[in-house]
């Protein structure tokens, strides 16, 4: 099978080598100049001695006479960020296939995996659709659900799908998994790129896994969460739920105690405690222990 793929993603390449052992890989389009290239990605391409198409949306035609000239049977689009058109995909036998880290139409949107840590999901299906003229939809030929390990960051989950999705996708194309198709409805009102309001922490209305999950879905795509610290802006990137024994009065956002050993602890609006383990200012990542050894005291509150 002659197959084409996709991609500006680093995510895509365990695909891309498991399939180069089974199929024959035609090629890969992407972007091979500035700006949206990647370089670690073209490296790995020249390596593996796969040619590489540019993409340039303004000029697709020589893409699409390349694409017939070749006979490819399959494309398979993965962390593509630009439309396909069909004067594009109807050149290929079967189509393109996207592959998208969220359940649709639910989880439309350029950045499903954000949205499922932070919304808390146990599980995050990873939908794979053959494409048409409108984004994340189609016609949905597979999913595979994948469960979400407690505490897992952005960074984590996603190189875990990435690694566990080839051998999926093949069992697919040699008949071992059956799935109905179905077609998918487009999502009127996809998911969006979070904003800095969306990362922003709410420490008066945020329950301590609300925060763990927003700190986990911004890590390290996002840098972290955001919040403030003595009026400057910080950025929160890993914290763990903690049971801490102290007396006094606290609002939420505040440190209840801080200690160079043990770190920096923060009461959240459910009144439970999260430790801060690592933390971004001033474009220093530090440990919760070293800020605190640096002079924070309880009653210092985030978010003011």
């Amino acid at each position: 099978m002659k197959i084409i793929f996709f991609t500006q993603s680093n995510w895509c390449i365990p695909t891309i080598q498991h399939f180069k052992n089974i199929h024959e890989v035609v090629g890969v389009v992407s972007r091979t100049k500035q700006p949206n290239s990647n370089d670690f990605l073209l490296e790995y391409l020249k390596e593996e001695n796969i040619p590489v198409f540019n993409w340039q949306s303004s000029d697709l035609e020589s893409l699409s006479s390349k694409l017939s000239e070749l006979q490819v049977e399959v494309g398979i689009s993965f962390g593509f960020s630009y439309k396909i058109p069909a004067t594009v995909f109807e050149t290929i036998k079967e189509g393109v296939y996207n592959v998208h880290f969220g359940k649709l139409p639910e989880f439309a949107g350029p950045d499903p995996l954000f949205w499922a840590i932070r919304n808390e999901e146990k599980v995050v299906t990873i939908s794979v659709h053959k494409i048409n003229e409108e984004w994340d939809s189609g016609e949905l030929i597979v999913e595979f659900p994948i469960p979400v390990f407690p505490g897992e960051p952005y960074g984590l989950l996603a190189s875990r799908l990435s690694v566990s999705f080839p051998g999926k996708l093949e069992s697919y194309f040699s008949g071992q998994i059956q799935f109905d198709r179905k077609p998918i409805e487009e999502n009127l009102k996809p998911k969006s790129k979070p904003t800095d309001e969306i990362l922003r922490i709410d420490w008066k209305k945020q329950r301590a896994d609300e925060v763990e999950a927003l700190v986990n879905a911004s890590n390290p795509k996002y840098g972290g969460a955001i919040t403030t610290f003595r009026g400057n802006p910080i950025k929160i990137l890993e914290v763990s739920p903690a049971d801490v024994n102290i007396t006094g009065i606290f609002v939420p956002g505040s440190i209840v105690y801080a200690d160079p050993n043990y770190g920096i602890f923060v009461l959240c609006a459910d009144m439970k405690y999260l430790r801060i383990n690592i933390l971004q200012l001033e474009g220093t990542i530090i440990s919760g222990q070293k800020l605190a050894a640096m002079g924070v005291n309880s009653h210092e509150k985030l978010g003011v």
